[in-house]
């Protein structure tokens, strides 16, 4: 007798290896999803963005070449698997970036990632994700279940839960986007 947890509770039917691998991917493919779907609207790697206040911008978009396999085999192995897909179309980028007054958002790349677990101090369960407009540590936090959560901060501590936001990198990422490059992390702190 099939048990029920074996079963698509839709079809009744046993997962198949596909599906199996875009269940448990599904973070990475709405990432990427997110991320090709907003780069065709940059013309000529940029993008006028408003900004708070209704300042407006023409922002710059720098997308860096896909990481090599074995840059990824690098990595730790907790490394959630939606940064790995983003590390493999790029390798690093910097995003909402003020053509004049720079800011934005720096995604490190492998190399960038491993220097900076060891100059943030980064706890074992902790991988530096990138750099925000004023200099804020973004960093991703894996649990034990596969889970992650984002901590953004001028310097993190790990223990002030304020800097803790209550979502992972796939959200987080597609909230970035949505919110035009601001910090929509800030508006309700």
């Amino acid at each position: 007798m099939t048990t029920l947890s074996s079963q698509s509770p839709k079809t009744g039917r046993k997962p198949t290896e596909f599906t199996n691998f875009f269940t448990e991917n599904m973070d990475g493919v709405s990432l990427l999803l997110a991320l090709e779907t907003f780069k065709k609207r940059l013309i000529n790697s940029r993008l006028e963005v408003q900004r708070e206040e209704g300042y407006l911008s023409n922002d710059v978009f720098s997308f860096g070449s896909p990481a090599s396999e074995n840059e990824l085999s690098k990595l730790p192995n907790h490394t959630p698997n939606e940064m790995i897909e983003f590390l493999k179309s790029h390798n690093g980028a910097d995003i909402f970036i003020h053509p004049e007054y720079g800011g934005g958002i720096l995604f490190f790349s492998v190399d960038e990632i491993l220097e900076y677990i060891d100059i943030w101090e980064c706890p074992e369960n902790c991988i530096p994700i990138g750099v925000g407009r004023d200099g804020e540590w973004i960093i991703c936090e894996v649990d034990r279940t596969g889970g992650n959560r984002i901590w953004v901060g001028e310097s993190i501590s790990f223990e002030d839960e304020y800097e803790r936001l209550p979502m992972g990198f796939s959200d987080w990422f597609d909230y970035l986007l949505v919110a035009q490059g601001a910090h929509f992390w800030d508006w309700f702190r």
